[in-house]
């Protein structure tokens, strides 16, 4: 721990001297940098939010621990994917397995199968019923569109729905009145090979605005273990549009949508049933597309009132070895919101969601039928209530039925204490579920997940029809306050008791090699000479309990030099309630999942001639269950800008090691492998 800190400390030193060395010089006024209007100095100024209670808020005054990642951080971060952008977040754990897949969770369970954490896009939920995740490769757009991420970490699931158990990302583009004119970013470099987007914007008349976009790149592939190109290479190409007016009876209205299409070549893990062997399958080409399109209609008829709908539909097809997926989405929600008395402010609203399938080529993967569909429906209600300036209640509850478990409700309190203008204090309790997903209840995996590779050591997971939602109970507390002008203090803490979580258990049964009769355990144990096949089914047979600290810090040093540090820590305890083959494993694995500690260290300094310099160091404590030692890593970026609308920026990303592995699993058959030290130029011209 201590020489993973080291070079946090020498990088720290080294921001001093150059800041020092700096501060004798003049600092020009720098104009508009392009459209992050960095003539105006940095500030603590801290966009409201909207996530934690489906309205604008003052962040200090929002019941949950929040943080908002602004589109000046995107921008300055030097980051290529919103992934990337959210290891910025305390206790968010990012964890990378190949050049097109991550690995992100918060508070604990972080695995390839995060299945916690609901992500939203202007309001359309990008989570995957099929495998409970995100397929992270094609949740993407122009970085320069997006005008914030909000990060909720802890359940949202009152207003967002299930799945919103450890945490809720919400990013938020900006209005297409924001975006008017041309923007052309492209560059290349080692890892970062080719890329190049570009945006315009313009009006369809007097209160009717348009942006519409293009965006492309190719990324190299990244490391073997022993060093050799993994040469799974990533490039997609994206197509956007949005649109936005306000009629005369004061309307609001927006349509927007995406498609994509791209390939990258993961290598696979996979059991060669003629050889009994496990082979490594390299330059499989694995395709994707699909697109979406929203559309929100929004009437305010008062001060106090409003009525908004909002439907958008999904596909995604992915071409994998493994399966072959097909997938459509419609999703279609009202909401009220009014104050029917003086201390109360209430939304509430309805949502109906239908999922359909389509899934063929099933080597790996397998399920009983090609197609399926699935429908959510779901209400949820919330009221708020002021009893005086300084405390607030705020009662919330969603109610879903689903296909999985039937009817869920989530309820949730959350109270605030405002000590003074800028101290808040806060806390929470909140119950919220994950529901089973397709994979969990009908899927058999097949010839994928590896115990010991030579040898094979297999097991075959099945799912179960009649599994239960995974349960958890939650309390928070946390405080914030903005001492100054140039200093913001963010703390939370919270313990969480997790119940039914799903587990595998063994069926007391073995196959030996080719063989068709089933074997004891005994023998399949002392065989070690054969492939050996364990057959396992899910159940909910695991209980566990996290405890977390967080910790954020904003310092505007300086009218041009900002820092900001975060730091987290998470225990978990798990406990098994019943016996077999694989219980001691199943609670070893929940209690590894996560790091026990992360930090992050970011500055931003705006030095003279047009000149900016950020750095950005982070520390991510070991992965047991991957066993993935801890590292510390920098990203440094380099920019200037030549009149008002042309910026020229160099970028070095994990600077600290020419590579180092930061994830590995067993139950996808995804071959893990390691993240390079890279650089890349990027051209950025506004007109």
């Amino acid at each position: 721990m201590k020489q993973q800190l080291l070079p946090i400390l020498l990088t720290g030193f080294f921001s001093t001297f150059v800041v020092t060395s700096s501060a004798a010089e003049s600092i020009d006024d720098d104009g508009e940098l392009l459209d992050l209007s960095l003539e105006e100095l940095i500030s603590l100024d801290v966009p409201d939010v909207t996530s934690v209670s489906r309205k604008k808020q003052r962040l200090m005054d929002s019941a949950a621990a929040i943080y908002v990642i602004t589109d000046e951080d995107i921008q300055r971060s030097g980051v290529t994917s919103i992934p990337e952008a959210l290891r910025m977040v305390p206790g968010m754990q990012v964890a990378r397995l190949n050049s097109n897949t991550w690995s992100i969770s918060t508070r604990g369970f972080n695995y390839i199968f995060a299945n916690k954490l609901l992500i939203l896009v202007d309001g359309r939920t990008v989570y995957s019923p099929l495998f409970s995740g995100v397929n992270w490769d094609v949740q993407d757009t122009m970085l320069e569109d997006i005008a914030r991420i909000e990060v909720i970490r802890g359940p949202g699931a009152a207003l967002w729905g299930a799945n919103a158990v450890n945490g809720v990302i919400n990013i938020i583009t900006k209005h297409s009145a924001d975006t008017q004119g041309g923007l052309l970013s492209t560059g290349f470099g080692s890892e970062e090979k080719a890329f190049g987007s570009y945006r315009y914007g313009g009006t369809l008349g007097e209160d009717a605005y348009y942006r519409v976009y293009y965006k492309g790149f190719e990324r190299d592939g990244m490391a073997n273990t022993d060093g050799t190109d993994a040469a799974d290479d990533w490039k997609i190409n994206r197509a956007g549009f949005r649109t936005d007016w306000i009629a005369d009876n004061g309307i609001k209205a927006s349509i927007q949508g995406d498609i994509y299409s791209g390939t990258t070549r993961p290598a696979l893990k996979v059991f060669n049933e003629t050889t009994y062997r496990m082979d490594i399958l390299g330059n499989m080409s694995r395709d994707q597309k699909g697109g979406h399109l929203i559309g929100n209609w929004k009437y305010k008829y008062n001060n106090n009132s409003d009525i908004s709908f909002k439907a958008y539909y999904d596909r995604y097809e992915n071409y994998d070895f493994r399966i072959t997926e097909k997938r459509d989405v419609g999703d279609i929600e009202f909401q009220h919101h009014f104050k029917p008395w003086e201390k109360h402010d209430i939304i509430w609203g309805t949502s109906y969601r239908l999922t359909q399938y389509k899934l063929s080529d099933m080597r790996n993967i397998i399920l009983p039928y090609n197609s399926r569909s699935d429908q959510l429906y779901s209400a949820f209600i919330q009221d708020d209530i002021v009893f005086n300036q300084q405390w607030n209640l705020t009662l919330s509850s969603r109610f879903e039925h689903n296909n999985f478990t039937g009817f869920e409700v989530q309820p949730n309190a959350r109270i605030t204490y405002k000590a003074a203008e800028n101290r808040t204090f806060w806390g929470s309790i909140s119950r919220a579920v994950k529901t089973p997903s397709v994979s969990e209840t009908q899927i058999q995996s097949k010839g994928i997940t590896f115990y010991r590779p030579d040898p094979p050591v297999m097991l075959s997971i099945n799912g179960n029809d009649n599994l239960e939602s995974e349960k958890l109970t939650s309390f928070e507390v946390g405080y914030r306050e903005q001492f100054s002008d140039s200093f913001r203090l963010d703390i939370a803490s919270f313990i969480n008791q997790y119940d039914d979580l799903i587990r595998y258990i063994g069926d007391n049964e073995c196959y030996i090699g080719n063989s068709n009769p089933r074997s004891n355990i005994t023998q399949c144990v002392i065989n070690s000479g054969s492939a050996i096949l364990y057959p396992s089914t899910l159940t909910n047979s695991l209980k566990a309990k996290t405890y977390g600290l967080e910790i954020t810090t904003d310092w505007q040093a300086t009218n041009w030099w900002k820092l900001q540090f975060n730091y987290s820590w998470l225990q978990v305890d798990a406990e098994k309630t019943s016996d077999d083959l694989f219980s001691g494993e199943n609670e070893k694995l929940i209690e590894n999942l996560g790091a026990s500690n992360t930090a992050n260290i970011k500055s931003s300094m705006n030095l003279s001639n047009q000149w900016y310099l950020d750095f950005w160091v982070r520390y991510m404590d070991n992965l047991r269950n991957a066993s993935i030692s801890a590292y510390t890593t920098m990203d440094i970026r380099v920019a200037k800008k030549f009149g008002t609308e042309l910026e020229l920026s160099l970028v070095g990303q994990n600077l600290f090691n020419s590579s180092r592995l930061e994830f590995s699993e067993i139950f996808s058959g995804l071959v893990a492998t390691e993240v390079e030290r890279a650089w890349y130029l990027q051209l950025r011209w506004q007109h």
